[in-house]
């Protein structure tokens, strides 16, 4: 594992010298080598994460060659027995896999492919890539069925011509089933997927370049160096806080906060949905959404719409966006209609006074069902009536089963973005470099839990908690220390292991992560998006918000506080409009298994999964753009003790709103 340290003779430029410097010692040489090194390697943490979800878009678009083509030279997809290698094969294979031989999908059929919950790592040379992730497919033609897969992938990805590409995507199934019976796992013992990496490697998906090869470069080159580095950083940054912003915008239409939604948009932005209408300014925006109904979530309604799988593309100067990703929707009330729904939506952003904003809308959907029914037969309408003034759609319509997939615009690989004239100094260059790591450190610790979770791998899972961390326990309390965590996983939960008919996969998606500014500590929010299997059972969700904190610990993110609350626990058979009342209590341990290891404190919300309920949800930030408190700010916390917000990350500062 080696990186190009550069030896700078005789460099006498202003940013890489500092006062008094005639030549460029070798220490200072290799620190800007090392930085150069890391941007790049942050750089390609994304790259491989958009190279992902482009796969993800390609496939429900049905754009067989597309797919095949983001595969590198003798690359190979992998699953059991069945191994197809090079672009031809690959191509075919998805074209009679996913679309029954046909060049491209027929409006009549669905192949939409979820990938959720990254954990990446980058090898030291930064040369190749390892990817975990789930997958939730949803599969149907219409008028003969719908139905589910799901599993892991166990990727890997590879540089190639300065471009990341598919080396190997290796797919381990674990569920399957039609929409009317729901899933059952796919074998009498699904076997544990290998894990490419340990609870360490999980929280460095960029490694720190070592320093251990030294070349001549010269001044001009290293001044170069600089600015590319920081123009990457700010990039990353830039890409962060637009990904924020359309997480953010999921969340608050989940609870109905509409002055918050209305909030995310520029002056003169506009908001189109297919079939439905175009809003101009946001006031007329902000006029639509209050016409859905009145701000908040009633007792038994249910409104989360994910925001999965998104492509960024940064404009060079970093000014403007566009994000193509995926909105899954679960709606409906307690005892009354539910229905899912998807869609596509291509969005732009822009950049106003150094604030992100939502600069237009543009929502493709592909079908409303109703909950009972599925996307095979009857389906509803796409478009909801909306009482407020507006223009009629120009967007072409993408409803199944009549119509495709909207047309993908997106470059196969992003532009480069544009660098200032003059670099700042190293300090802040290496500042911003890993503000823009924390991002993805965060995420891979917070994901790499669910994986380990799911397979009952206690010692794992308490190794990915700093050693201060603190989490909380469902249906318990709060443990405050990573020895303590991990005591009370095997008190409550044993050492034998899963049950071998039976999963729980815990899938996150839909990251909003505020990063401290010395890029040392961030707070979290992920989506809960839980599966359960069993071999002969009903199926059955869980939903949820994580907060969760994060912070580096010797070089390594660890987890630093975990909060979970649960929205729903419900079946399958009737989904989220058939829970039981109370029904999430059955799984509260007795006082008596509570007193052999009891907790350090309370939790933070509600115990038990409140739905029908309607309970407080806590947010970790302010609106990105407006900067409005929400009604429960979660602030960092040492614990999850009342009165210890504010306590500071033990690196020696909080997040801010970054």
């Amino acid at each position: 594992m080696f990186a190009t340290v550069f030896f700078l003779a005789g460099c006498s430029r202003e940013n890489a010298l500092a006062p008094g410097e005639k030549t460029l010692s070798t220490e200072k040489a290799a620190r800007i080598a090392r930085i150069g090194a890391d941007a790049v390697n942050a750089q390609s943490v994304r790259d491989v994460k958009r190279l992902q979800h482009a796969f993800a878009q390609y496939a429900e678009a049905g754009d067989w060659r597309a797919m095949a083509s983001l595969f590198a030279e003798n690359g190979k997809y992998v699953s059991g027995d069945v191994k197809v290698s090079g672009a031809d094969a690959l191509y075919t294979h998805f074209r009679d896999e996913m679309g029954a031989g046909e060049d491209g999908l027929l409006p009549d059929r669905l192949n939409i492919r979820l990938f959720l919950s990254p954990v990446l790592t980058l090898s030291g040379d930064g040369k190749t890539a390892q990817g975990r992730w789930h997958e939730v497919a949803m599969l149907g033609r219409y008028g003969e069925g719908a139905s589910w897969k799901g599993g892991i992938y166990e990727n890997d990805y590879v540089r190639e011509g300065g471009v990341w590409k598919i080396e190997t995507l290796h797919y381990y199934p674990q569920y399957a089933g039609s929409y009317d019976k729901g899933w059952r796992n796919v074998a009498d013992v699904v076997p544990l997927t290998p894990y490419h990496y340990t609870p360490d490697e999980a929280g460095a998906p960029a490694p720190q370049t070592p320093d251990v090869e030294i070349s001549a470069l010269d001044a001009g080159e290293t001044d170069t160096l600089m600015r590319n580095a920081e123009a990457t950083a700010d990039a990353l940054l830039d890409e962060s806080a637009v990904q924020n912003l359309q997480a953010a915008y999921g969340y608050y239409v989940d609870r109905k906060m509409w002055e918050d939604v209305a909030d995310l948009f520029a002056e003169d932005a506009t908001y189109e949905v297919a079939g439905e209408g175009l809003y101009r300014g946001r006031d007329a925006i902000r006029e639509r959404f209050f016409g859905l109904g009145e701000p908040g979530l009633k007792e038994g309604e249910l409104n989360d719409h994910l925001q999965l799988d998104p492509v960024v593309t940064l404009s060079p100067n970093g000014e403007t966006a566009t994000i193509r990703g995926f909105e899954l929707q679960m709606t409906g009330r307690h005892s009354g209609a539910s229905a899912w729904g998807f869609g596509v939506f291509d969005n732009s952003y822009v950049k106003e006074d150094g604030v992100w904003k939502i600069q237009s809308v543009k929502i493709y959907p592909r079908f409303a069902a109703d909950y009972n029914i599925g996307w095979a037969r009857d389906l509803l309408p796409t478009a909801p009536p909306v009482d407020a003034p507006h223009e009629a759609s120009t967007l072409a319509s993408a409803d199944y089963p009549e119509h495709e997939s909207p047309h993908i615009g997106f470059p196969e690989k992003a532009p480069a973005p544009e660098a200032e004239d003059k670099p700042a100094a190293l300090d802040e260059i290496e500042r911003k470099i890993a503000m823009a790591k924390a991002y993805d450190g965060a995420e891979n610790v917070s994901d790499a839990y669910g994986y380990y979770i799911d397979e009952f791998r206690w010692d794992d899972t308490a190794d990915l908690f700093a050693e201060d961390g603190w989490k909380e326990l469902s249906y318990i309390g709060a443990y405050y220390g990573r020895e303590r965590v991990r005591g009370s996983l095997f008190s409550r939960y044993g050492d034998r292991g899963r049950r071998p008919n039976f999963m729980a996969i815990h899938q996150k998606t839909q990251p909003y992560v505020t990063v401290a500014p010395d890029g040392k500590s961030a707070q979290i929010r992920l989506r809960l998006f839980q599966f359960n299997s069993q071999l002969d059972g009903d199926g059955s969700y869980i939903a949820g918000v994580y907060e969760n904190q994060a912070k580096l610990e010797d070089g390594v993110w660890k987890i630093a506080g975990m909060d979970l609350d649960y929205v729903f626990l419900a079946s399958y058979a009737g989904g989220w409009a058939a829970v039981e009342e109370g029904s999430a209590k059955r799984f509260a341990p007795t006082p008596e298994s509570i007193a052999e290891y009891p907790p350090d404190g309370p939790l933070r919300g509600v115990v038990f999964a409140p739905f029908p309920a309607i309970a407080p949800m806590g947010f970790h930030f302010n609106n990105p753009v407006s900067g409005r408190a929400p009604e429960l700010k979660l602030d960092w916390s040492i614990s999850a003790r009342p009165g210890e917000k504010n306590a500071g990350a033990s690196s020696g500062s909080a997040p801010d709103e970054h």
